[in-house]
């Protein structure tokens, strides 16, 4: 694999993030599938995700293991922060809206990052980005107003919340150069679990439950992760926004198949808005990106 990477890196990158887009894509027909209080499978999730992330860098390449001083360093506590937060307001998001609107409005973290990008790296915003921007935003704004008064917004929130927290990560990422951050990845999984104990409603489970719960944190969350942070540094991002939107696409269809959770006519309009933007801008960008070379 390493040898394919040096030698065909964007073919590895489409790979990997390809791959990492079709394990993510069933988490939210799971996550329903378990049922209950997502508070209570957020303590799960981040356990479980934390302790197989540790496992997986001790045994496959322990000599990348943080030195003392960079357990707690500026950034690794922003890695580890913005990951807790991450678990906590995906499974916040999840609790209390639709999974179609959940995952639409995540839809917007890519522009999200061009926001902070701007305000913390002083990189330029062209003026087709920032239109992309107010596109994508609408898009959000026309999901929250089907979402009022169906007891959504809150967890439309939440949803936005999260994206934000993918950007800052995101952003943060292109900071630490080649540095690995899976341990801090791991330790924000863990804390946000923690996090979530104590407004977690644990109720008996069945046998089929604890075999999701398994899947859900221990399977998909550090695998779909895991390829996820790999596939960028061998993409532009405008190829990795056009694959993720797989996810965006795939996710609410699935549950929408399998146990019947209608998304709405709103949510149909404003993820239609947001997924038209980003395919438009990936589309341009990838124009740009090709007529330079």
């Amino acid at each position: 694999m390493t040898a394919f990477s040096q030698r065909n890196p964007q073919a590895f990158g489409i790979l990997v993030t390809l791959a990492g887009v079709l394990v993510f894509v069933p988490d939210a027909l799971v996550m329903r599938l378990i049922g209950g209080d997502m508070l209570a499978l957020a303590f799960w999730r981040g356990l479980l995700a934390g302790a197989v992330f540790l496992c997986a860098n001790l045994v496959l390449a322990p000599q990348t293991m943080p030195a003392r001083g960079e357990w707690f360093d500026r950034k690794g506590l922003l890695i580890i922060g913005l990951n807790a937060a991450g678990v906590l307001s995906w499974c916040s998001a999840m609790q209390y809206t639709s999974a179609a609107n959940a995952l639409l409005v995540l839809a917007v973290a890519p522009f999200l990052a061009a926001i902070l990008s701007f305000l913390l790296l002083r990189e330029r915003i062209d003026r087709a980005t920032a239109l992309a921007i107010a596109m994508v935003f609408t898009g959000v704004l026309i999901i929250a107003w089907g979402s009022f008064g169906h007891g959504r917004l809150l967890g439309d929130g939440f949803a936005l919340i999260n994206a934000l927290t993918i950007a800052a990560y995101y952003v943060t990422l292109r900071t630490t150069g080649r540095r690995n951050m899976l341990p801090h990845l791991a330790l924000g999984s863990i804390l946000g679990g923690i996090l979530a104990l104590p407004f977690a409603d644990f109720v008996p489970v069945t046998t089929m439950q604890v075999l999701l719960i398994f899947l859900s944190g221990a399977v998909i969350l550090p695998a779909a992760a895991g390829l996820l942070m790999l596939g960028p540094r061998y993409l532009p991002a405008p190829e990795v926004s056009m694959i993720t939107l797989l996810e965006v696409i795939l996710g609410p269809l699935l549950v929408w198949a399998v146990i019947g959770e209608n998304p709405g006519q709103m949510t149909l309009i404003g993820g239609t808005v947001i997924v038209a933007t980003v395919s438009l801008h990936a589309l341009r960008r990838l124009t740009q990106t090709g007529s330079a070379a």
